[in-house]
C-alpha cells in the first residue's frame, strides 16, 4: 500500500522567518531520525521547470543509440550509461539507462550538441543550478536539525559535489528479484527527487516492511545517505529503497545528488555524541569513502574498457579519483 512521507514546508525558510525556519528544522530532525525520508513543499522551484526536465529526459533517451554512444560515460567523463550496464556484483542488471551531468561547465560533462538535441544543454544546466540553490537552503535546516549553527554545513559545499541524473526505466518485464534499481541506501549526503507522474519508488524503514511512496503534488522527496548518517553518529537514518517500473509505459526519474566537496573530512558532529550515543566512527576524507564504496559495491561499466562507477537512482555520485577535485 502506498504511503505519504513526512512533509517539510520551506516557504517560511525562504522568507527568512526565524520561527518557521526553526520549526522546519525540527520537522527535518524528526523525519531523519525516524525514517530517513521526507517531502519538501514550498520550495520555490517553478513546477514548469520540473515538467520541462522530465520532457528533456524523454527527449534525450529517444535519441538514436549511435548518438548516445558518443556520450558514453567513462572513468573520467560523465555522460550516458546504457540500458543494462548498471550491475552490482553477480546480480541481474538494473533495468534502466541514465544520463549524468556534473556541475555546468565541468570538463567531465559530455552534453549533446544543439544540432543533436536543441535546447537540451541549456535546460539541464539551468535545472542543475536551481537544485543547487535548493540544496543550499536545505543545508541551513540540516545544521539546525543537528544542533549545530545554521551555517555549519555550508563550508563543505563551496562548491558542492553534485550530480544530476536523467534516468529512463522502459516498459520491460523484470525477472524474479530484478529491479529498475536494486535495493540500496545512498552513499552520500542528500538526494532530492521531484514528484514523478509514474510511480515506482519504494522504501523499507528500519525494522519495517516495504511500502511504495505516494508523493505529495509538486514536491521533492528528500533522503539522507550513508555519509550523513556517519556524520551524525548514526542518528540520522540512511534508509534502503528501490525502484521498479510496472506502469506499462516509460518511466523517467530525475534525482539530484547533493554531496560535500571531495576533500571534506567527515568527523562525527560533537552534538551527536553523549552518554547514550558514544562516538561510533573515526574521521575520514569523503573522497576516500566514495572511492571505496564504488570499488567494493559496483561492477565495472561495460564501455570504453573503463571501470566507471554506476550511479543508481537515489544513489551516490560517481567517483573518478582526482576528477572529483574542485576544478570540476
Amino acid at each position: 500500500m502506498a504511503q505519504r512521507l513526512p512533509v517539510v514546508d520551506l516557504s517560511g525558510v525562504l522568507a527568512n522567518d526565524g520561527a518557521a525556519t526553526r520549526a522546519a528544522a525540527e520537522d527535518v530532525r524528526r523525519a531523519l531520525t525516524e525514517l530517513g525520508f521526507f517531502s519538501i513543499v514550498g520550495h520555490g522551484v517553478p513546477w514548469s521547470q520540473v515538467t520541462d526536465i522530465y520532457e528533456q529526459a524523454a527527449r534525450y533517451h529517444r535519441l538514436p543509440a549511435e548518438v548516445k554512444a558518443g556520450h558514453t560515460m567513462s572513468a573520467t567523463k560523465m555522460g550516458y550509461n546504457p540500458f543494462g550496464a548498471a550491475q552490482k556484483g553477480d546480480r541481474l542488471p538494473a533495468l534502466n539507462a541514465a544520463f549524468f551531468l556534473a556541475r555546468p561547465g565541468s570538463a567531465r560533462n559530455q552534453l549533446p550538441t544543439d544540432v543533436e538535441l536543441p535546447g537540451f544543454s541549456d535546460a539541464v544546466c539551468a535545472y542543475y543550478r536551481t537544485m543547487d540553490k535548493v540544496g543550499h537552503t536545505m543545508l541551513r535546516l540540516y545544521g539546525l536539525a543537528a544542533d549545530m549553527p545554521e551555517d555549519h554545513f555550508a563550508q563543505y559545499f563551496d562548491p558542492a559535489l553534485a550530480t544530476l541524473r536523467l534516468s529512463h526505466y522502459p516498459d520491460v518485464p523484470a525477472e524474479n528479484d530484478q529491479w529498475g534499481i536494486d535495493p540500496h541506501s545512498d552513499a552520500g549526503f542528500m538526494t532530492m527527487l521531484p514528484t514523478n507522474p509514474v510511480a515506482g519508488l519504494s522504501i523499507k524503514p528500519e525494522g519495517g516492511e516495504w511500502f511504495e511512496v505516494d508523493q505529495e503534488p509538486e514536491s521533492f522527496v528528500v533522503n539522507a545517505g550513508d555519509m550523513l548518517r556517519r556524520w551524525t553518529n548514526d542518528r540520522f537514518l540512511s534508509t534502503v529503497h528501490r525502484a521498479l517500473n510496472t506502469s506499462g509505459a516509460d518511466r523517467y526519474a530525475i534525482p539530484y545528488f547533493f554531496d560535500p566537496r571531495p576533500d571534506t573530512v567527515i568527523d562525527v558532529l560533537p552534538t551527536m555524541v553523549d552518554a547514550e550515543h558514544p562516538k561510533r566512527h573515526e574521521p575520514l576524507v569523503y573522497r576516500d569513502y566514495l572511492s571505496a564504496f564504488m570499488r567494493d559495491g559496483y561492477a565495472p561499466v561495460r564501455g570504453e574498457g573503463t571501470t566507471a562507477p554506476v550511479r543508481g537512482e537515489e544513489t551516490t555520485a560517481p567517483v573518478r579519483g582526482e576528477e572529483t577535485q574542485l576544478a570540476d
